[in-house]
């Protein structure tokens, strides 16, 4: 039995590392190098501080698209107004 539960608790450390931590970070670094513009999102700042992302709550006004939730904290969008 220890022979076969040696070897499992291994391949369990082995592949926890690789897929849990090697594939992740090679996977980020390749999407920061190949499309640096749109691996880190899409987020708004205000004066140098991030507020939120340009594509949650944005209007589609066309009919082939869900319709938005509505805001009842003022005109459009405003979280202050809440």
């Amino acid at each position: 039995m220890r022979r076969q539960i040696l070897p499992a608790i291994l391949m369990v450390v082995v592949l926890t590392v690789l897929l849990g931590g090697v594939y992740p970070l090679v996977v980020t670094g390749i999407s920061q190098v190949a499309f640096h513009d749109k691996a880190n999102g899409s987020i708004v700042s205000v004066d140098g501080k991030p507020v939120g992302s340009s594509l949650i709550g944005q209007g589609f006004t066309g009919d082939t698209y869900f319709w938005p939730r509505p805001s009842a904290a003022g005109d459009g969008y405003d979280a202050m107004a809440s």
